[in-house]
């Protein structure tokens, strides 16, 4: 099974959901069609908040996915990014170019809301 990356607002907008919504999300309808991973960017976007009961929710969630490490070569392909979005004059968030990053290294589509913005982003794969 193919594996797909979820950007944080993908996940944001599953925890908002209650529970018993939780099976319309999106979260739920990619799980039927891939594994499921998370950049590592995107764990440190969430638990950097100071809800104990999010933190508790999150940390479950994350051991039941995939973790997609940030490496060397990520680093490469962020400073690749930067430089391009720099040159366009069409910049976005650090975490994006970074978790943007992941996935790309990894060969993983991306699940996103932010199409504006990870749109600008060359060769990376957008769901």
């Amino acid at each position: 099974m193919e594996i797909i990356c979820l950007d944080t607002n993908i996940l944001v907008d599953y925890w908002r959901a209650k529970k018993k919504d939780k099976g319309k999300t999106l979260v739920v309808a990619l799980s039927n069609e891939y594994r499921l991973a998370v950049s590592v960017i995107a764990v440190y976007e969430l638990l950097r908040g100071d809800d104990s009961e999010e933190d508790k929710f999150w940390k479950q969630f994350f051991s039941k996915v995939i973790i997609l490490d940030f490496d060397i070569e990520c680093a490469k392909i962020s400073g690749d990014i930067y430089r391009f979005l720099k040159q366009k004059g069409t910049m976005i968030g650090t975490e994006d170019i970074l978790i943007a990053s992941v996935s790309m290294k990894h060969k993983c589509k991306l699940a996103t809301n932010n199409i504006k913005d990870f749109g600008r982003i060359k060769g990376l794969n957008i769901v």
